[in-house]
């Protein structure tokens, strides 16, 4: 039967519920301690993704001082491994990033000048890396922009409460 383990127990849901101001490195503590016995990925890989988008939350929180967490939650469904982050850090223009977001990961060229000029623009704080990174490792993968009222809304610079990213993999997936 597969599972997750948190913290030496067995599961088939861990919600992990990060407060927008915890330091960096206890959120690393607590991803860390996730594991996926006969996961379709290697942990780490996994790992490395989630803590990539939840950082991408985190920034979001921090530059706009809002306190709610971020919310992260795996679920083991049959032979899926379903991952879910959600935060209310108002959401992000798709149009604002180095790349086509529509665009196959394969194609997706991180070392050209968009991308320099994007990180140089950020001041070296966005790479603009995480949805690409969880993009190549989860065939399932959805962004997602949502209201006051927790409904699926377009992206506009108002309006927009917050981000949910929505990833999957099947275990014969591989």
């Amino acid at each position: 039967m597969r599972h997750i383990v948190f913290k030496g127990r067995k599961f088939k849901r861990v919600i992990m519920n990060i407060s927008g101001d915890a330091p960096f490195h206890e959120i690393l503590k607590q991803v860390n301690g996730l594991t996926i016995p006969e996961s379709p990925h290697d942990d780490e890989h996994t790992r490395y993704a989630m803590l990539e988008l939840i950082n991408n939350s985190l920034r979001a929180h921090r530059e706009k001082g809002i306190k709610d967490v971020i919310r992260t939650e795996l679920k083991v469904k049959d032979d899926t491994l379903e991952i879910r982050i959600i935060d209310k850090g108002g959401g992000f223009d798709f149009n604002s990033l180095p790349y086509n977001i529509g665009e196959s990961v394969e194609e997706i060229d991180t070392n050209s000048g968009r991308f320099q000029e994007y990180r140089e623009e950020n001041q070296y704080k966005k790479f603009g890396m995480g949805l690409i990174v969880a993009r190549r490792l989860f065939p399932v993968f959805t962004v997602s922009f949502y209201n006051e009222e927790e409904e699926d809304v377009p992206y506009t610079s108002t309006g927009v409460v917050g981000t949910r990213i929505d990833m999957g993999i099947r275990w014969n997936n591989v």
